[in-house]
């Protein structure tokens, strides 16, 4: 009889264990799968403004300030057609800035399943080196926290070769924005990049001749007359 109880006993813990797994797993699933973002962030802008203001800096000494929409439009076109180890880049959105601290909004693809991917980085610039990064802090895949050490592995796959990655650190040279974003618009290069909450302060120099004669042909289009 003793034996009969400790058996139904023992039966009864095992179920409710498989059941606190299973109830786990899908809270995990849950988690991951729910996107706090999903149908609030809108397409982001094109960036025409980017230039006028770097131009303005370039010439006054003052720092940009570029707000999150105009960061988004400029990144936005860089991961378009990113993928790599099964995951395809589908978006890059700034969400918010804060004192020292930017959150991006990523959504991915993988295996035809839309995930919601959230990142908070501290971004700054060397000018020692002449690169611009970006210290991920922490990472959410929909409302389920990830390692950094896992995101930062699965990225290398995806990131373009300007980008480097070490430990938690992506890091381009500093020529990047002008080069692959602006097309070589404005020559410059970013000596100091800080977030705010007003948004990306952004300190640039450059050659006065090349964003002279960038502020000539958009003078000439603007003035020219129409057809």
């Amino acid at each position: 009889m003793d034996e009969a109880k400790k058996s139904k006993k023992g039966l009864a813990i095992g179920i409710a264990v498989v059941l606190l797994l299973l109830a786990a797993v899908g809270i995990t699933i849950g988690l991951a799968l729910s996107d706090p973002y999903a149908g609030t962030v809108q397409a982001a802008a094109q960036p025409e403004t980017v230039v006028t203001k770097l131009a303005e800096s370039l010439l006054t000494g003052e720092p940009a300030v570029l707000t999150k929409e105009e960061v988004s439009g400029l990144l936005a076109g860089q991961v378009d057609g990113l993928q790599g180890g099964g995951f395809q880049v589908l978006d890059l959105q700034c969400v918010s800035v804060e004192d020292g601290i930017a959150e991006f909004y990523i959504p991915v693809s993988f295996s035809g399943l839309r995930l919601g991917v959230s990142a908070q980085f501290t971004v700054g610039c060397n000018a020692e080196s002449e690169t611009i990064w970006a210290e991920l802090q922490s990472v959410h895949l929909g409302r389920l926290p990830v390692k950094t050490e896992w995101v930062m592995g699965a990225a290398e796959a995806l990131l373009p070769a300007q980008v480097s990655v070490e430990g938690n650190t992506l890091s381009i040279p500093s020529s990047f924005f002008d080069e692959q974003v602006l097309g070589g618009a404005v020559g410059v290069t970013v000596q100091d990049l800080r977030a705010t909450p007003e948004g990306f302060l952004v300190q640039v120099q450059g050659n006065l001749d090349r964003i002279q004669s960038s502020i000539g042909q958009y003078l000439e289009q603007f003035l020219s007359p129409g057809d």
